[in-house]
């Protein structure tokens, strides 16, 4: 008796359901990223822990302290026994007095008026505001102060007759100041404090909340800028007289625990950064157009992400079977991209969107590979044969 041997049949074999959410959440992940641009341009700044280290390293070095601009600082050494809140207005007579006398280009007071104090020297200092080249500062509407104090602000600032720009710092919800602050539509002071110190310079700025370009310290140690102490301008000595002649001098206070913040230069140095060294670094990007920092519109993003997940859904999908593709997604992705991120920043001031840009690498290749499996696989089960 012969029996026949005879198999079961077999069905059609299971979906690999995982490789193909993954393939599918991958193309989400793509999609997603190449609207992202458009629909909401803030996702290009979200990779600030990236683009501080950048810029604490890469950021242009100064060769010598910035020729156009000095930093006159006041302190508790120039103050001694005077009030330090308010600055003592009557050192601020004097400094204004000094400082348009060694034939300072323009003179800008990054300091705030929000009450009056001793009324002869208001009085005063307003009279020698009038009659020299000043500009001044204000906290627009933006600022969390008192009525009275916004009240005295005006009052004090009109009678001086002076421009002025705003003062606001664009904090980010980090507390890191990285960009220019934009102006408040409709505000009493339409420019800001850097723009009309540019313009007193005869140079045309704009207030469009660019990133702010930081210059670092000269290999040496020697400071971007020409910083004196407000304590040697007023006694006139030689070389505060020489550092101010013919320079846009900005004024203001270097108080520990005051009107200081973080920067991007601050993950290298740990240090804040005064207001007014803010405004300083501001004001030479304003002078010199060559150091400005540009960024992607959303549209240069969204062609720069078409760019990069082609080549990385080309990759997983040619490369599908070899184990390089593991090294291609991470290792070699993130050199290259960090790479090309130094070089822009470093040669042409462009911020490029790295996180992004790796985002997109990273789900294109895991695309690409998943869907060759899962096209491989049904190939195979289309040709293997029913036993």
């Amino acid at each position: 008796m012969t029996s026949e041997m005879q198999s079961a049949p077999v069905g059609p074999r299971r979906v690999p359901w995982i490789r193909l959410a993954v393939a599918f959440a991958s193309l989400a992940v793509v999609a997603g990223l190449l609207f992202a641009p458009a629909f909401a341009p803030w996702v290009l700044r979200y990779e600030h822990w990236i683009a501080d280290w950048r810029t604490a390293y890469l950021s242009d070095r100064a060769t010598a302290p910035n020729s156009r601009i000095a930093v006159v600082t006041i302190d508790d050494v120039t103050l001694k026994d005077l009030s330090s809140s308010p600055i003592d207005r009557g050192i601020l007579a004097d400094l204004v007095t000094a400082i348009s006398e060694a034939r300072a280009r323009a003179i800008g007071l990054d300091i705030l008026f929000y009450k009056p104090t001793d009324e002869k020297k208001d009085d005063r200092l307003v009279e020698i505001l009038k009659a020299r080249p000043v500009i001044l500062g204000a906290n627009d509407e933006r600022g969390k102060i008192e009525p009275f104090q916004r009240e005295f602000q005006s009052a004090f600032l009109q009678k001086s007759g002076k421009p002025v720009g705003y003062l606001n710092l664009r904090h980010e919800s980090d507390g890191v100041v990285r960009y220019a602050a934009r102006p408040l539509a409709g505000s009493m002071y339409p420019k800001s404090f850097a723009r009309l110190l540019a313009g007193a310079d005869g140079k045309e700025a704009s207030d469009a909340g660019d990133p702010i370009p930081w210059t670092l310290n000269s290999s040496d140690g020697t400071n971007a800028f020409l910083i004196i102490p407000a304590q040697d301008v007023l006694a006139k000595s030689a070389s505060a007289v020489a550092g101010l002649h013919d320079r846009i001098v900005l004024v203001g206070g270097d108080f520990q625990n005051r009107d200081v913040h973080r920067v991007p230069l601050s993950v290298r140095s740990g240090e804040d950064m005064t207001g007014l060294m803010i405004h300083a670094h501001i004001l030479a990007g304003m002078l010199d157009k060559r150091a400005a920092i540009s960024e992607l519109t959303p549209e240069a993003a969204r062609l720069l992400l078409i760019a990069v997940g082609g080549m990385g859904f080309c990759l997983g999908w040619l490369l599908w079977q070899s184990n390089i593709v593991s090294l291609l997604r991470w290792t070699f992705a993130t050199l290259l991209l960090l790479a090309i991120d130094a070089l822009c920043f470093k040669f042409y001031h462009l911020l490029m969107p790295f996180t992004l840009a790796l985002l997109m690498w990273f789900a294109s290749v895991t695309a690409g590979r998943e869907l060759r499996i899962l096209a491989s696989s049904t190939a195979r089960q289309k040709t293997s044969p029913v036993q």
